[in-house]
């Protein structure tokens, strides 16, 4: 029979690796006891690691689709702004054209009216929202609506030409004094309204692009999102604007500038119907959106019950460990302290 060794160097060692297991499992145990959840999910759940792997990461993906939501409203919400200061800049100056005059003062006036119109609505298209412009289309980055009264405008250019073109004099000529009504209102319905088509609206007044965003609200739908300024609505609002402010004051015959306001007050009716209709689509993207991220905001409840069903631990259990793991390191600590005070020398004292 072998006789075991006894000897305080046997006992520190013992109890040296017990301390060292005791403490790691307690930083395991105050982890599980702050956080609810186990410390290594692949060595407490096993095969079914894979599960809730799964569902953190559909969980992460709606978390950022709901971060993109919010963006997306916020940008939806400066765009629904803009337009209305839009619809109620035109309908300023569709009142005004309501009571304008042929006389001097009358004519000054709406020309004026028009020409602020254009300012300030070139000024709400050229909105942008975290440092894109939100009228631009898919071209963000490109201020979209260029300023009319700016040196060099080509916009400006192509009305002076068309006018020339078609009546085979410049507008600060004499002779518009001769011109008739009907030949004004057949200018108006032509040349005039070609130069807001869209092809030649993106050549002489617009960057933007006619394809608007569109943004993904759930995994499975998109939503058009944004508004351009190549939109109708904002192309007809320019042309009531502009075909007042150019010829309304160059001198035309009553006739001539009848025919002009007729045709100004036709456009900016149909100018506000379709700038509203562009405000109503966006309202129905808006509303789509919000009732997205109310499904969103029910699946990550769900996503993050079922994964707190794989991980989460008994907090009482795991506030019981640390008590426990923390009295035997303290019962550990104090028996070295003995044990270290034990010697031979001691004893013969």
């Amino acid at each position: 029979m072998k006789a075991q060794s006894v000897s305080t160097y046997a006992l520190n060692n013992s109890l040296r690796s017990v301390v060292s297991k005791a403490q790691t499992e307690l930083l395991k145990a105050q982890q599980e006891a702050s956080t609810g959840m186990v410390f290594d999910v692949g060595l407490a759940l096993g095969a079914r690691s894979g599960q809730t792997i799964s569902l953190r990461k559909e969980h992460d993906r709606l978390s950022a689709l709901t971060d993109m939501n919010k963006l997306t409203s916020q940008r939806m919400k400066t765009s629904q702004t803009a337009i209305g200061g839009i619809v109620g800049e035109t309908q300023k100056y569709l009142g005004n054209l309501t009571g304008a005059n042929a006389t001097p003062e009358g004519r000054n006036a709406i020309v004026q009216s028009a020409k602020a119109a254009l300012q300030t609505t070139t000024g709400l298209l050229n909105s942008s929202y975290g440092g894109e412009y939100i009228f631009a289309g898919v071209n963000t980055d490109v201020k979209p609506v260029g300023d009319y009264d700016a040196d060099g405008s080509a916009a400006k250019a192509a009305i002076g030409q068309a006018f020339e073109d078609h009546f085979g004099f410049a507008m600060n000529d004499p002779k518009v004094a001769d011109i008739s009504g009907d030949e004004m209102k057949a200018f108006l319905n032509t040349a005039f309204a070609d130069e807001f088509s869209e092809a030649n609206w993106t050549g002489n007044w617009s960057q933007a692009s006619s394809t608007v965003i569109k943004s993904r609200i759930t995994p499975t739908e998109l939503a058009e999102t944004s508004v351009s300024a190549n939109a109708e609505g904002f192309r007809k609002a320019a042309m009531s604007f502009t075909m007042v402010a150019e010829l309304g004051g160059i001198g035309l015959n009553d006739s001539a500038f009848s025919a002009l306001i007729d045709k100004a007050l036709t456009s900016t009716t149909e100018a506000i119907a379709s700038v509203s209709q562009s405000q109503s689509t966006l309202g129905i993207a808006q509303d789509r959106t919000a009732n997205a991220n109310t499904r969103i905001a029910a699946q990550l409840n769900i996503l993050n019950n079922s994964v707190l069903d794989l991980e989460a631990v008994d907090p009482y259990e795991a506030a019981t460990r640390v008590s426990a793991l923390t009295s035997q390191i303290e019962t550990s600590y104090a028996m070295t302290a003995r044990l270290m005070g034990m010697s031979l020398l001691n004893y013969l004292k």
